[in-house]
């Protein structure tokens, strides 16, 4: 039997283990919160490296076809078309009306091939006639030369009032020698529309003229070209001013070897594009046609230009096609639908010759609201968060109206392709050159393709064309004349 001071020590040494016993539960208790927050941090860390992976592998497989990147930055692999097949056999097709070189009624030059004498007896044949004669005719060049023009003035006085009086020169001569129109208009075809440098062009001029001319006169006759060509301008700023529907973009170009902007603006019949040093709406502020246009505007949803408030807007769909193909290519399905959703779209309208009647409309729209609302729904519930997709669904649900403006109105088309044709000569030219040496060459380059593009598309031939500006005539009196 246990005495009292027995009891007594038995206690306190069961206190004393129950007291350690209680710190050591609280210090685990601790510890277990401690690795509790950290799991939680690694968690949050986890999900969002998760995130960045999926970012960064989105990012390798972009290219061309499925974002807005040019496609002089595809490096590994050569994307495919987006184009599908048209299911026709390659080459002319069937009731396609070809060109074939043929014999003209008129030649320039004769050459008679006689025959004088007979191989068989010996006979003169010099007086006999031919019973037939074969015609071949031989399309060539005639031997290139530069000619010169003498202009002599002459000069009077009356024998009346002995008034002294002289015959005026045409406008285009100014100087004692000088270079004809035609000689700058062929410089500034060679180099500014088929972008031969000044260096090969010299050397291509001395090669089939035997005319040496200097690179620095050959710069100076593009000056001079652009002092001709750029009072025209106005004229084509005016119709674009005029047109029901605008389509506006913008390149990258290096000036000096720092990164400068060109915006176009353009329609089926009109191009300017004009150099300048920013990006935004400094650079259209400037360029003054976006402030005072109230057509429609076609573009991409760059930030710029929602803040034209004159003018509608109406969104481009081979921008929104790229970025969904970007989304099919990550396993999003809501982005397949609102593919085959607009290809659809873009058919009906077709189909109605521009425009679908209103309830058709109608129709097309609670289809795009359903699309977009589901695709939300599925994203928003997505860990980690697709914030692009996210954001492009956003997007295009804020502004259902400008994207599907062209259900409605039969002038606005489905895409902005038409500014981005105008811009790939842009950087043709900078993959050619690197760079413009001085701003003033990048604004000749700009005027002399807004010039040229706006002639193309009224099918006017270019060459001469160039000739009759640079001798004094007008854009109007070219682009009028039957």
């Amino acid at each position: 039997m246990l005495t009292v001071q027995q009891a007594v020590f038995t206690m306190e040494s069961l206190m004393g283990k129950i007291q350690q016993q209680n710190q050591f539960i609280h210090q685990l208790i601790q510890e277990n919160e401690q690795l509790r927050q950290k799991n939680k941090h690694l968690s949050k860390e986890n999900e969002r490296l998760r995130g960045r992976i999926q970012e960064l592998e989105a990012r390798t497989k972009k290219n061309s076809s499925n974002s807005h990147l040019p496609p002089s930055s595809d490096r590994f692999a050569r994307p495919r078309s987006s184009r599908k097949p048209s299911g026709k056999k390659p080459g002319g097709q069937e009731g396609h009306r070809g060109t074939t070189l043929r014999q003209v009624e008129h030649p320039h030059h004769r050459v008679v091939h006689r025959v004088n004498r007979c191989q068989g007896c010996g006979a003169s044949l010099c007086e006999v006639q031919p019973f037939k004669v074969d015609v071949r005719q031989v399309f060539d060049l005639p031997p290139a030369a530069i000619e010169v023009t003498q202009h002599e003035r002459e000069v009077k006085s009356c024998p009346h009032c002995q008034c002294v009086q002289q015959a005026p020169f045409p406008p285009h001569v100014t100087n004692h020698v000088q270079y004809g129109p035609r000689l700058i208009a062929l410089v500034v075809y060679l180099h500014q529309i088929q972008l031969i440098p000044y260096k090969r062009l010299s050397e291509m001029i001395e090669a089939l003229y035997q005319h040496s001319i200097s690179t620095g006169t050959l710069a100076n006759m593009v000056k001079r070209g652009h002092e001709a060509l750029e009072p025209n301008l106005d004229i084509i700023e005016d119709a674009l001013l005029d047109s029901n529907i605008l389509h506006v973009d913008e390149t990258s170009l290096r000036i000096e070897g720092k990164r400068a902007w060109v915006p176009v603006a353009c329609t089926s019949k009109y191009t300017y594009v004009a150099p300048h040093a920013s990006r935004g709406k400094k650079a259209t502020d400037d360029i003054g046609i976006l402030p005072r246009y109230k057509g429609t505007m076609m573009h991409d949803a760059f930030g710029t230009y929602p803040n034209y408030t004159e003018a509608t807007h109406a969104l481009c769909h081979a921008h929104h096609l790229r970025d969904l193909k970007n989304f099919i290519e990550q396993g999003q399905t809501w982005a397949m639908r609102m593919t085959t959703f607009l290809f659809a779209a873009k058919q009906a309208v077709e189909a109605h010759h521009g425009a679908l009647p209103n309830e058709e409309a109608k129709r097309w729209e609670r289809v795009y609201d359903r699309i977009l609302a589901k695709a939300q729904r599925r994203l928003e519930t997505m860990t980690p968060l697709p914030k692009k997709a996210l954001a492009f669904v956003r997007r295009l649900q804020k502004r259902k109206e400008e994207a599907l403006r062209f259900l409605r109105e039969a002038h606005v088309p489905f895409d902005n392709n038409q500014a981005e044709r105008d811009l790939r000569m842009v950087k043709v030219k900078e993959n050619i050159s690197g760079t413009f040496r001085d701003e003033t060459f990048a604004q000749s380059f700009c005027i002399a393709r807004s010039i040229v593009s706006t002639l193309t598309k009224h099918e006017k031939n270019v060459w001469n064309s160039l000739c009759r500006l640079l001798k004094g005539e007008t854009l109007d009196d070219i682009l009028s004349a039957t």
